[in-house]
């Protein structure tokens, strides 16, 4: 009996994952109208066999969980073309998703809480993830102005290293690709999006968070990838706005689109318990720095006015807050990105992974 092919197997897969994808995302929804405390959903088992603890409930007041957000996977670490990478791919991939930092960073956008909680969603679906960084190490920023796939010294590489996949772990040319970013990265992912089509490789998807595609996507004919977006109600940095245009643009060519937008909520205790190693005692600590610092009220609202964010200006807008002694460089980084997320500021915010991760599903060919 002749044996089905690897690529029949992976459609089976994909069907199998986007049922169970769908069965996962109404569960954890259910449980994100509930408060914390409540059961979480069974241990999930994607459609590549794998099984992980059960997902951490949502608090409904904060739009994710109050619990440690920590790694599903060990992402393999490598070098590409003198640039770092950090990779996990499954035995058999529904799709593999590409990560692009904003300004400012690094290949480790990948290891940061929000980012976090967004890969383990992924990767609960079956999902491949890769991460390296810009080639400009001064700025720290993907070129966003250059469309050409041989110029552009990130995009050349980018592609580069997606055939580089391709041909060292299980990825497949008929596999999925994909591609998340932030601010900076967002810009990037757009045009890469775009050059790559133009240049007749495949991208199912993007997920486009807190900035639009740049003027050099409308010199090649436009962004015409399905394309979710997430925009923050305070962001400071980017105009919402404009990337509400952006995407309504996307939509009137017949593309796939959603927009979702980051609210601004009271700054709470609970949120800085994704942080690791935060206790109860050093979260409450932390909301009474903000408060006496007179950022937030007595319920956490904030009560001050965000200054506009500029390359040549502040790169935080809240004023300078004394956190507790006691916590780490990298404590005081994330502390400082939930507090950016919870008021819907400039920040990746992890609120929408499920509505990701599904509209991913959802556009899989």
């Amino acid at each position: 009996m002749r044996r089905p092919s690897k690529h029949a197997h992976r459609s089976e897969r994909r069907v199998v994952a986007a049922i169970v994808a769908l069965a996962l995302g109404l569960a954890a929804v259910g449980c994100g109208t509930s408060r914390l405390g409540s059961s979480p959903p069974p241990t999930s088992t994607p459609a590549t066999g794998v099984s992980f603890p059960p997902r951490s409930p949502v608090d409904s007041a904060l739009g994710v969980s109050a619990t440690p957000v920590v790694p599903l996977v060990t992402y393999a670490t490598s070098t590409f073309e003198g640039s770092p990478v950090e990779s996990y791919v499954p035995p058999d991939p529904v799709g593999v998703v590409y990560f692009f930092h904003g300004s400012g960073g690094a290949v480790d956008f990948v290891d940061k809480v929000e980012t976090v909680d967004v890969v383990n969603e992924l990767v609960r679906r079956g999902y491949g993830v890769v991460a390296t960084q810009s080639t400009n190490r001064s700025t720290k920023q993907w070129d966003v102005d250059d469309p050409s796939m041989s110029t552009n010294a990130d995009l050349a590489r980018i592609d580069a290293l997606r055939r580089h996949v391709i041909a060292t772990t299980p990825v497949t040319p008929s596999t999925p690709t994909y591609g998340i970013g932030m601010s900076n990265g967002s810009a990037f992912c757009a045009l890469w999006a775009a050059a790559s089509t133009k240049a007749g490789v495949h991208i199912a998807a993007v997920g486009l968070y807190m900035a639009g595609p740049t003027r050099a996507v409308a010199r090649i004919g436009g962004l015409r990838v399905p394309t979710f977006m997430v925009v923050g109600v305070n962001d400071t940095r980017t105009n919402p706005a404009k990337e509400k245009a952006d995407l309504a643009a996307i939509a009137a060519a017949g593309v796939a689109t959603e927009l979702e937008q980051v609210p601004e909520r009271p700054v709470t205790s609970a949120r800085y318990l994704r942080v690791p190693g935060i206790t109860t005692a050093t979260a409450d600590a932390i909301v009474a720095a903000y408060r006496r610092a007179g950022v937030i009220d007595e319920s956490g609202q904030l009560i001050v006015t965000l200054p506009r964010i500029t390359a040549q200006g502040p790169t935080d807008p809240l004023p300078s807050v004394t956190l507790p002694a006691g916590l780490s460089p990298s404590q005081r980084q994330a502390v400082n990105n939930e507090t950016l997320a919870t008021i819907g500021e400039h920040q990746f915010n992890a609120e929408f992974r499920l509505q990701n991760a599904t509209f991913f599903d959802q556009h899989a060919d």
